[in-house]
């Protein structure tokens, strides 16, 4: 277990300020190689973010997740799938410095006007709003609970995870809700905060069912999913917890509103579930093997015939064939490979090219294949902090 936590985060302490990314280029055999030192930008002096403003049109963010400031880190997605680095922006919050051993840590809102983001060491969550002119810090409130790693959301509906039983005494794991405004600002909902399995389960990724009448949580340390159902009125009800098919339950995604795919660090599987009606979850392919090392972060194909996983223990990526039933084979035990551990990892909406964030402070870039949905390395930069965290794109 201490081997997965080394290889699924690593710690660097660093003065983000001070930090200038040196990112180099390769794409096709050609090298670029260019500095950008980050820029503070404020509420005061950065545009307005309101209802229907001009927004970017195709972009991947991470976030630094540094202890002395966290930071979204903005790059352009180019025609050719490249990136192009465009900026840092404020959290207003601080990040853990290390690995918050999760998946989700970022995510996209409101049809793609703002960017939520988690400050693990603040045990606060931001709203920033993406215009052409850069990302606008809208909001920052508590997380409801301490050391938040994960968030997601359904229309204006946002619900965050905590993991505060890492931290020990009387921390505990839980998830919160919030509404995200037309304009970017997060309100609490009362009574919207409930408990884990257990105090301290060691979660990973929260995570709404695609028509947003449930939410599932991943437990690590305590091998169960988290299952809760969501009113009317946006709280959690009938909180049920299952054991999962393969150890280590970590990152997921849905395939469709009854079909779930999870991958399972300890032992290097992944396993599909189908969803009733009532969002309870029904084995279909249990702990398929990989062949690799700690498969930590999941991600599904736009045309939901593959799915990737990323490796971190073994610095690949594999890839899995899912048919319509929901079962999953593998397709292809190594995929990819990657410069440093693999963490987050997005597909873009066009489905043809993935990213990855690497735990060597490195984003590498992948064209998918059309038909066959192989990976080939298109681009790769680097100089970002080792402690980074989230992945979005489109």
């Amino acid at each position: 277990m201490k081997m997965f936590f080394t290889l699924c985060k690593k710690s660097e302490v660093f003065a983000v300020y001070a930090l200038t990314f040196l990112l180099t280029a390769s794409a096709y055999g050609s090298d670029v190689a260019g500095q950008y030192a980050p820029s503070r930008v404020s509420q005061a002096d950065a545009p307005s973010v309101a209802q229907g403003s001009t927004l970017v049109t195709h972009a991947v963010f991470t976030m630094t997740n540094a202890s002395t400031g966290n930071r979204v880190v903005e790059f352009s997605r180019n025609a050719n799938n490249t990136l192009t680095l465009q900026g840092s922006y404020a959290t207003g919050g601080r990040g853990s410095g290390s690995g918050l051993e999760n998946q989700g840590a970022i995510a996209l809102a409101l049809s793609n006007k703002f960017l939520l983001v988690v400050n693990a060491r603040s045990n606060s969550v931001s709203a920033l709003g993406i215009t052409s002119s850069g990302l606008v810090l809208t909001s920052q409130v508590s997380s409801g609970g301490r050391l938040p790693i994960s968030v997601t959301v359904h229309g204006n509906l946002v619900y965050v995870l905590n993991a505060g039983g890492r931290l020990g005494g009387t921390g505990v794991d839980n998830i919160s809700g919030f509404r995200l405004s037309s304009v970017g600002k997060l309100t609490q909902i009362a009574n919207s905060t409930a408990r884990l399995a257990a105090a301290n389960t060691n979660p990973a990724q929260i995570g709404f069912r695609p028509d947003g009448t449930g939410l599932v949580v991943t437990e690590h340390g305590g091998q169960l999913i988290d299952l809760f159902t969501v009113n009317g009125s946006g709280l959690p009800s009938a909180h049920r917890v299952q054991s999962s098919a393969g150890r280590g339950p970590f990152g997921f995604a849905f395939r469709n509103n009854s079909q779930l795919l999870v991958s399972e660090a300890d032992n290097g599987t992944s396993s599909s579930y189908s969803a009733d009606t009532q969002g309870d979850l029904h084995l279909v392919t249990g702990a398929v093997s990989t062949g690799q090392w700690f498969t930590c972060w999941l991600a599904i194909a736009p045309n939901r015939v593959y799915a990737y996983v990323t490796n971190t223990g073994s610095g690949t990526i594999s890839k899995y064939r899912v048919a319509t039933d929901g079962s999953i084979s593998l397709s292809t035990a190594v995929s990819a490979r990657t410069q440093g551990g693999p963490l987050d990892l997005t597909v873009s909406p066009g489905g043809n090219s993935l990213f990855t964030l690497t735990t060597t402070g490195r984003i590498q870039v992948f064209q998918v294949g059309t038909t066959t949905g192989n990976l080939t390395l298109l681009q790769t930069l680097q100089g970002l902090p080792a402690g980074g965290s989230g992945l979005v794109s489109f």
